[in-house]
């Protein structure tokens, strides 16, 4: 059905399990596609009849740990993939899961160098298999990368959640538009960008652009416009990740995440990390808003699909309950603030590990000392360094290695065949190190990992 929301034209019926009401009979289904075929509805009578198949056999069921009501009766979850999609305010769940697995000694699927796994590239799990700390396990996936969850499933451990967080998408556009330049090649303001540039056209640095969600998710450049292909990523993807969080119901999302992972509610205290300063933002006309969510047709079937499943997640935890938790995140919120002393400066002015990458966006400054403070507000680049640097550490000590090399300086000579394991394990290692450097530097071209873009969210 082709439906009026306030965001734009649609694709999507308004919920799953009303999806066939006004296919009440046959002759009313009869009438419909007879009016659509007239109108000259072809493409968008293939994308209905498409999505009225799924809605019948698709009814929304939520799982089982939404209806838990005794936190007694579960154990915090400590191995978690979170799918890190730009704009939508996942620096923020990155810093939670950051300072959980830190303060818990859990471990990390980190780059060498840089905070992407791939960039354009989609992810591998070689990408991660290549580091030296890989050897010690791993816990916690939370790392930008062009998503592919089986890719991802053979590095996690058997039984990890699944999670990510999704955003409205003109509004994702315009963060996403500011935050990296994209008008800049052309000299273009937001308006004549989305005016002018085709939804195939190239893509910002290989990886960025239209529906990017969809792109994050993993669906390659030539099938975003595939609505069949979306469709079939948005089921496979409900099928995969326990929670969906909704950036614009972040406190709900926020006490659905401390659920689901049994962890206490000051677990997912956050600040507001990478917001943007309202001279940085963007507004656009009213004819631009309504060709944008056009061209975000692919976002905004992935976006309503998993808002509407959100809705329901919300309505069987209870909303008198989700009331009550959401009371106490913002109550335990102000106490913390008070605590630490957090002073909201322009990035521009901050020096440190809590000076965010772009100037664009204000960070914080604590007048405490005390490790969560400073953990709160720690960038994401410094919070990887700090990572990073302890995974290294807890390797050289368990091994007894010399300083590791990365990617980009191999051992070479008697060194190469130095370390754990058997002169042949040793080769098989530095081939597949080789290997990954090879198709990194081929595929990625200009791209840089260590780059200033590729440290914005």
């Amino acid at each position: 059905m082709i439906k009026e929301y306030d965001e734009g034209i649609i694709w999507l019926p308004n919920t799953f399990t009303m999806r066939t009401k006004w296919l009440n009979t046959r002759f009313s289904l009869l009438k419909f596609i007879l009016l659509l075929s007239l109108l000259g509805g072809f493409t968008y009578l293939h994308c209905i009849i498409r999505f009225t198949d799924i809605g019948k056999k698709h009814v929304l069921i939520s799982p089982e740990w939404v209806f838990r009501q005794n936190e007694a009766t579960c154990s915090p979850v400590t191995n978690i993939a979170f799918l890190k999609n730009h704009k939508c305010a996942s620096s923020a769940i990155q810093n939670i899961l950051f300072r959980y697995g830190f303060n818990h000694d859990l471990l990390f699927a980190l780059p060498e160098t840089g905070n992407y796994f791939g960039g354009r590239m989609p992810f591998n799990n070689l990408m991660v298999r290549s580091a030296p700390w890989f050897k010690l396990g791993l816990n916690i996936f939370a790392i930008h990368t062009k998503w592919n969850h089986q890719e991802v499933k053979d590095i996690m451990p058997e039984g990890s959640v699944y999670i990510t967080i999704l955003r409205e998408p003109v509004a994702l556009f315009e963060s996403l538009f500011t935050f990296t330049n994209m008008g800049k090649v052309n000299n273009q303001s937001l308006d004549e960008f989305v005016a002018t540039q085709d939804v195939n056209g190239k893509r910002h640095y290989g990886y960025l652009g239209y529906n990017q969600m969809a792109w994050d998710f993993g669906v390659p450049g030539p099938e975003i416009y595939n609505i069949t292909y979306v469709q079939e990523m948005v089921e496979e993807a409900d099928k995969a990740f326990e929670l969906v969080m909704i950036a614009e119901r972040m406190e709900e999302s926020l006490v659905l995440m401390s659920h689901l992972l049994c962890w206490d509610i000051t677990d997912v205290l956050v600040l507001k990390i990478n917001a943007r300063m309202a001279e940085f933002k963007k507004d656009m006309n009213e004819k631009t808003r309504t060709l944008l969510r056009k061209k975000l047709a692919p976002d905004y079937l992935i976006y309503n699909f998993f808002s509407q499943k959100f809705s329901k997640l919300v309505e069987d935890y209870g909303k008198e309950r989700m009331r009550r938790d959401v009371s106490r995140l913002k109550k335990a919120t102000e106490q913390l603030m008070a605590e630490c002393g957090f002073a909201q400066e322009a990035s521009g002015d901050m020096i440190g590990p809590n000076k965010p990458w772009s100037d664009q966006v204000s960070g914080y400054q604590s007048l405490s000392k005390e490790s969560k403070c400073q953990q709160m507000s720690r960038s994401e680049i410094s919070f990887i360094n700090l990572l990073r640097n302890k995974q290294r550490n807890q390797f050289l000590m368990k091994y007894g290695l010399g300083r590791m090399n990365g990617r980009d300086a191999l051992p070479m000579g008697a060194m190469a065949l130095q370390g754990p394991g058997d002169v042949a394990e040793r080769i098989k290692q530095l081939r597949e190190e080789l290997v990954y450097k090879v198709q990194a530097e081929s595929v990625e071209g200009n791209v840089t990992h260590g780059g200033k873009l590729n440290q914005s969210q």
